[in-house]
């Protein structure tokens, strides 16, 4: 049977043997040690040009059947015992790159999902362009709700974007510049 991946998003050092990336979803399963949805790990991989998508997929599919990694009562996943062995055995053999790439992506992904949690962006059609609303949160108190002009949907899902990636750094630089004494 051939497990030769797919390249297609697949950057320079990425993995495109299909067997690399069983251990890959492996390592990354072990080193979270939490429940964690495909969709998780389908999108660390392709977002990151580590592994094709549909590749990715279906090694995830085959270690589901292998019983490597087991459904658990929502839509996650975790690591099962045999899984893990591979992850602790395995692992040492991909690219160090791939690895250190992997848990970063991960991390971010994470931070990103509590940040979406925690805080809320909102883009609205406007007449001449897009509305778009942040707002940090401290539980269901709003701290902070700014509303800014974006002339289209590229401009308004980066400024979504870019607030998610760290609302309490914005909502202190604003602080910070608008208690100023100068």
């Amino acid at each position: 049977m051939e497990h030769k991946a797919f390249s297609a998003g697949v950057l320079p050092g990425g993995l495109r043997d299909r067997q690399e990336i069983k251990i890959l979803i492996c390592y990354i399963f072990n080193h979270f040690s939490c429940p964690i949805a495909k969709s998780f790990i389908t999108d660390i991989l392709q977002n990151y040009g580590l592994a094709n998508y549909f590749e990715t997929s279906q090694a995830f599919e085959e270690m589901v059947e292998a019983k490597n990694i087991i459904k658990d009562d929502e839509d996650n996943y975790v690591i099962s015992k045999s899984g893990r062995m591979i992850a602790e055995e395995l692992s040492r053999n991909l690219p160090l790159t791939v690895r250190e790439k992997s848990i970063k992506a991960g991390e971010e992904y994470f931070k990103r999902l509590k940040s979406e949690k925690e805080n809320k962006a909102t883009i609205r059609k406007c007449e001449k362009g897009y509305e778009v609303t942040c707002s940090v949160l401290d539980g269901n108190f709003e701290m902070m709700k700014l509303k800014l002009y974006a002339p289209d949907m590229l401009a308004a899902t980066m400024i979504k974007n870019n607030f998610y990636k760290n609302p309490s750094e914005i909502y202190s630089e604003i602080l910070r510049n608008l208690t100023s004494p100068e």
